[in-house]
Parts: C-alpha cells; sequence; structure tokens
C-alpha cells in the first residue's frame, strides 16, 4: 500500500496540533504529518522534505494561504492542496478553483468532513500514480530492459548474494523466474577463445548476445535457459528442464543427460560454423535454485582450471565427478557485499555482521587451518589498509602502530586470536571515523551560521545558504538539524530577535529602521513576530529598558 504525507499550515498553532493529533490519518493511508505555523515555513519544508497534500488556512501574515497556493502549484504541481478558512465570500472559493485547489472548507469543520476530503485527496494521487505516463514508461523501460536486469541478478546469486526466502521470493517474481524456485538446474559455462577474445567491447557484446540466442534456439525445445556473463567474462547459463520436457523424461534420466550434452556440443559446433569461433564449453553439477547457485559456480571453475586450462575448443561433462576440492575455501571473505565496499560506505553495522560472519567459518570450517587463518586476516588487513588509505592516513595513525604491525604475524595464529585483533580494531576505526564526520559537519554548520549571521539584513532562504554552500537544500537542512537540534528558520528567528533587543535600547533607531536593517520590509510583521518571540511589543521591550535604568 502507496503512504502519504500531509502538511498542515496555519498561523495558529492550536488549529495545526489539533488537526495533526486528533484525526485518525493513518486510517487513510496517510503515514506522516508536518506542521508549518507560516507560508515560508511551508515552503522550507516543501523544498527539504516530501508532501504530497497540504491543507493550508487562507489568512496569514505576510503571505496568505491563496499566494501560498499558487507558487505550490507552479513548484509542485503534484501536490494536492485543501485551503481552509473562516471566511465564506464567494471571490476566495473563486480563486481557489482557479489555482487549481483540491478542495475549499469552510470553518468551523468536523474532523469527519476533514478526514472524508483528505482521502479523497489520497485516493485521486493513487489513481494518478497508477494511471501516469512516468509510471507506465516506467515499466515498459522495465520490461525492454528485463534480460539486462536478470543477468544483474544472476550474476549476484553467482558471487555469493543472499537474502531472505521471501526476498528471493518477491525479487524472482519480479523477474518473472519465480517458477524456478526449488527446482534443480543444471549450471553451464561457455568461454570464449581465441578471436573472439579479441574483439573490441562492443563486438565482443554483440557476439555474446549471438551465441545467447543461439543457445535459446537449440535449447529451447527440451531446456528452459537463463544466462548472464560474469566477473571473468565467461557466459554462464542456467539449464532448466523446461515443462514439456519434465512430463516426458524423469530429472535425473540418462536420456535427458545424453540430450544436454548432444545441444551443448550443438552449440559449439554452430558456433565454430556460423560465427566463425571458438568457445569451450563445460556442464557442471545440478543444484537447486536459488541456494546452490554459489558453490555450483565454484565447483564449475574450478572443473573449467583442472580440464580445460589454458586448452581451447573443449567439451566438459563435469556433472559424475566426486568431489573435485576436499580443501574448501573462505566463502564469507568475498561475499558481497565485500568489506572494502562496506568500509567505503561507512557502513558499521554490516562491517560488524561482515567480521562475524568470517569469524565464524574460520571456527566452525577451518579451525585447524593456519592457511585459511592467515588468508582472512590477509584480506582484512588490506581492506583496511586501503579504507585508511583512501582517506588520506595510514592505518597505523587510525589504530595505532602496535595493532598495524605484523611482524611475525602473531595476530593470526588461531580463528580466536584473529577475532581479538578485529575486536581491538574495529571500534578504533568506527571511532575516527565518526570523528572526521563530527569535524567535518561541524566546519559546515559553522560556515552557514557565519554567512547567516553576515547576511542577516536580508531574507536569507534556504536555497540562498545552499547556493552560498553548494549544497542542496535538503542536505542544508538536514546538516543543520543534526549538527544543531534546531531548524536553520528557529536559528534565523533568534538571532534576528536577539539583534533587534541589541537595537531597541538605541533610542536613536525608530522601529520600522530596526525593522529594516534585520530584514523586515513590512514593519507591522516585525511588530508581531517580535511580541510572539518575547511576549511583549517592541515599544513595550523598549519601555521598559527605560524603567531599568538607574
Amino acid at each position: 500500500m502507496m503512504l502519504y504525507t500531509l502538511l498542515i499550515v496555519d498561523d495558529e498553532a492550536s488549529v495545526v496540533e489539533g488537526l495533526a493529533h486528533t484525526i485518525p490519518w493513518q486510517t487513510i493511508g496517510i503515514d506522516e504529518v508536518r506542521k508549518a505555523y507560516s507560508a515560508f515555513e511551508a515552503l522550507e519544508i516543501l523544498q527539504t522534505q516530501p508532501v504530497d497534500i497540504m491543507i493550508s488556512d487562507i489568512t496569514m501574515p505576510r503571505m496568505n494561504g491563496l499566494e501560498l497556493i499558487e507558487i505550490t502549484r507552479s513548484r509542485w504541481k503534484k501536490i494536492k492542496t485543501i485551503l481552509l478558512s473562516g471566511y465564506a465570500e464567494f471571490a476566495y472559493a473563486k480563486e481557489a478553483i482557479t489555482l487549481g485547489t483540491y478542495e475549499y472548507l469552510l470553518k468551523p469543520v468536523s474532523d469527519e468532513v476533514v478526514l472524508e476530503k483528505v482521502g479523497g485527496a489520497v485516493e485521486s494521487l493513487r489513481q494518478e500514480r497508477e494511471s501516469s505516463e512516468t509510471y507506465n514508461r516506467a515499466v515498459q523501460a522495465f520490461r525492454a530492459n528485463l534480460p539486462q536486469i536478470r543477468g544483474e541478478f544472476l550474476n549476484q546469486l553467482l558471487q555469493g548474494m543472499k537474502s531472505p526466502k521471501n526476498v528471493w521470493a518477491e525479487k524472482l517474481e519480479l523477474l518473472e523466474m519465480k517458477s524456478a524456485i526449488g527446482n534443480q538446474a543444471a549450471l553451464m559455462l561457455v568461454r570464449m577463445e581465441d578471436r573472439l577474445t579479441e574483439m573490441s567491447p562492443y563486438d565482443s557484446s554483440i557476439m555474446e548476445y549471438a551465441i545467447g540466442n543461439m543457445a535459446d534456439e537449440i535449447f529451447g525445445e527440451r531446456f528452459r535457459l537463463w544466462r548472464c556473463r560474469d566477473i571473468h567474462g565467461y557466459l554462464v547459463f542456467f539449464v532448466f528442464v523446461s515443462d514439456e520436457s519434465a512430463d516426458r523424461m524423469h530429472p535425473h534420466g540418462h536420456a535427458q543427460e545424453n540430450e544436454l550434452k548432444h545441444l551443448a556440443a550443438q552449440l559449439q559446433m554452430n558456433v565454430s560454423r556460423y560465427l566463425k569461433g571458438t568457445i569451450s564449453v563445460l556442464i557442471g553439477k545440478r543444484g537447486f535454485f536459488p541456494e546452490d547457485v554459489r558453490k555450483l559456480y565454484q565447483d564449475s571453475l574450478f572443473a573449467l582450471r583442472r580440464h580445460i586450462g589454458s586448452h581451447s575448443d573443449m567439451f566438459v561433462y563435469a556433472e559424475d565427478e566426486e568431489e573435485l576440492h576436499p580443501v574448501r575455501s573462505l566463502q564469507k571473505c568475498y561475499e558481497p557485499p565485500l568489506l572494502p565496499h562496506l568500509l567505503e560506505s561507512g557502513s558499521w553495522l554490516q562491517i560488524q555482521e561482515k567480521f562475524e560472519q568470517i569469524l565464524k567459518e574460520l571456527s566452525l570450517a577451518h579451525s585447524q587451518s593456519q592457511e585459511h587463518v592467515i588468508e582472512a586476516f590477509f584480506y582484512i588487513y588490506s581492506s583496511l589498509s586501503a579504507y585508511a588509505h583512501k582517506n588520506g592516513r595510514s592505518l597505523a595513525d587510525i589504530v595505532g602502530a602496535s595493532l598495524a604491525d605484523v611482524t611475525g604475524l602473531s595476530k593470526c595464529t588461531t580463528a580466536a586470536t584473529l577475532g581479538k585483533w578485529v575486536g581491538q580494531v574495529l571500534p578504533l576505526l568506527e571511532s575516527s571515523a565518526e570523528q572526521a564526520t563530527r569535524s567535518d559537519r561541524s566546519a559546515a554548520v559553522s560556515r552557514m551560521k557565519r554567512f547567516i549571521r553576515d547576511h542577516l539584513s536580508q531574507d536569507i532562504s534556504l536555497q540562498a545558504i545552499a547556493d552560498h554552500m553548494y549544497m542542496h537544500p535538503v542536505h542544508v537542512s538536514r546538516l543543520f538539524k543534526m549538527e544543531t537540534g534546531s531548524n536553520v528558520s528557529d536559528y534565523v528567528l533568534r538571532l534576528k530577535m536577539e539583534q533587534a533587543a541589541e537595537l531597541l535600547a538605541d533610542h536613536s533607531l525608530k522601529n520600522f529602521e530596526i525593522a529594516l536593517k534585520l530584514g523586515y520590509h513590512n514593519p507591522n510583521y516585525f511588530i508581531r513576530v517580535f511580541k510572539k518571540y518575547y511576549s511583549v511589543t517592541p515599544q513595550e521591550y523598549r519601555n521598559s529598558l527605560e524603567a531599568g535604568k538607574p
């Protein structure tokens, strides 16, 4: 179910709070309600945060609801707007209709009516999204690129990508591959050789496409093929028995095995005859899709190295072979997401999980093999060193000389000692990264504050600050709130009010002059803002200063 965001705008806080907290918005698909107490605050929210529906009062100081609606309709055309007002004049309703307002409600209005009207806006948005040209174009683009997207997904499986079963089901259904879940498949490797390896990337891609289409034609009547190109440049085919063939032959029958060999040999021959190229073909063991994909692929690569090696124009059927390599390689180090990528992204929880997976595999499967422990150590050590160097530092600078010292390899004598070393290094890395982030964030916010102070006499906007910082307004807003705990608008207001209080002590300045110095071109609006902030008017504040003099 699609969820939506509502923005409520009114200069009366009680109206905003009442609508936001007393109406069960979640019942109509509203999952988040944002609040603004002026049109300008509403515009700041619209610039920095997603909004689907906006309820706005008409009568607000400095910029009224109709002006806000006009700006909203020009910049964010898909937002549904609802005007809420105590004025029943027809002129307001007429102008609201002209501006494309979704609804016009007169105060007082019941919660039920508000909920009904907003619910109608939600339904209208839902229908528009379902039938929008953008959505349809996206679907068409997805369909057109489905083979490529499917190939990328299959390549992730080859590299060991893991997901819960329900996630597998969703992804495979989206890729129109759900029927394969739990079924057996043979894995076939095709290696292009000789002149095919000397082609340009463009010609090579055309040749891969031609070989794939040729395989689909040859295997099509008996088998179902899904294919991708792996990181070595091999074509990898997942070979499933088609539904029609499954009815005619047993999945493990010799007839099927012989036919698979025959068709693979025919593919090799047709590539030579029609494409004037040479390929080697290896058919590996069967396994269940998708859980056995990684092992099938690794076993097939091993068989290709062992039986074909540097030779060309070879055909190998490895289905009946016994276990080829009794010493198993480490898996968790090389399954995505890879440790170097996690370090670059700063995903510390995932980094911790990755270390735990590596250490668990060492303890359970390779506890007696120091070679595996050393392999894991150097994989981790090289990843951490590369991370440090990309951040302009040495590993010793971050974790200390003793932890970075590999003399004697005392840190990787056993899985336990490696685990202890990781437990010491990881907190230091995370602390260093967090400190660097805080330092950069603090420096950026300091620049923002300096810009605001230097331009306090102007009508400072979030966009102006963003332009000065060469950032997006959304990032400016979030960064400032993260570092200071307050919004940019609140900080600007505080500085202006504090400066206003200082200027009021100078009796040579008139109230309107102070207003202009602070960027308020409407003195009456300045008086209202000052009173709302200090609970007294500027003149009353000035009088209190005079009364307090000795």
